[in-house]
């Protein structure tokens, strides 16, 4: 029985891993999304200054 108790537990530890993983990927892709914008701007900005 103990065997079952194990895998049980460790099939929810890689569980609350993902879990955790997903929602900082999540977070940060916000930043990146503006990150990217930014730099777009920049560039397009620096080209209708020539």
């Amino acid at each position: 029985m103990e065997l079952h108790t194990r895998k049980a537990q460790n099939l929810i530890e890689y569980a609350i891993v993902v879990a955790l993983v997903s929602a900082a990927v999540a977070a940060m892709s916000t930043y990146v999304f503006r990150s990217v914008q930014a730099t777009q701007k920049a560039i397009t900005d620096e080209f209708t200054n020539e």
